[in-house]
């Protein structure tokens, strides 16, 4: 009687320590999935808005004698300080796309309100893709118009 309770005993101790080591590849696997998990939601880098300096001003095409010229100050919706820095270094080659974007709009286009924000998404995606071309990643999240004049 006393070999069957040590037997019991010690098939007790094995599946107790079975037991454990399951346990602990557990925990020890949540706890990895758990930290993969908090790099991925890593918080997003703070919002910045980057005025483009000076004001975009180019004629547009015009179907009368009269000529028509366009004003506009955009801001460049960037986030954290490299991609402020990124935009900051490579403001010709925005300003140049944004001028010769504006230059080839049609009359109607930029005096139409209701073609606005097409035609900011547009100037977007514009400043987006001269931006990737060079620099082979996005930067620009959004562009806004924060003062347009037409004559």
């Amino acid at each position: 009687m006393h070999k069957d309770s040590l037997s019991h005993l010690f098939a007790l101790l094995i599946a107790v320590c079975f037991s454990f080591a399951a346990f602990n590849a557990s925990a020890a696997e949540e706890s990895a999935e758990n930290a993969e998990g908090t790099e991925e939601e890593a918080p997003k880098k703070p919002v910045k808005y980057y005025q483009i300096a000076p004001n975009i001003m180019t004629f547009y095409q015009n179907t009368g004698r009269k000529m028509g010229y366009i004003v506009v100050q955009v801001q460049l919706v960037v986030r954290g300080d490299e991609d402020w820095d990124i935009v900051d270094e490579n403001l010709p080659l925005i300003q140049d796309a944004l001028i010769d974007f504006f230059n080839r709009q049609q009359e109607s286009v930029v005096r139409d309100l209701a073609q606005r924000d097409a035609l900011r998404v547009q100037a977007k995606d514009i400043v987006a893709a001269a931006l990737k071309e060079e620099l082979g990643r996005e930067v620009v999240e959004n562009l806004l118009f924060t003062q347009y004049l037409f004559q």
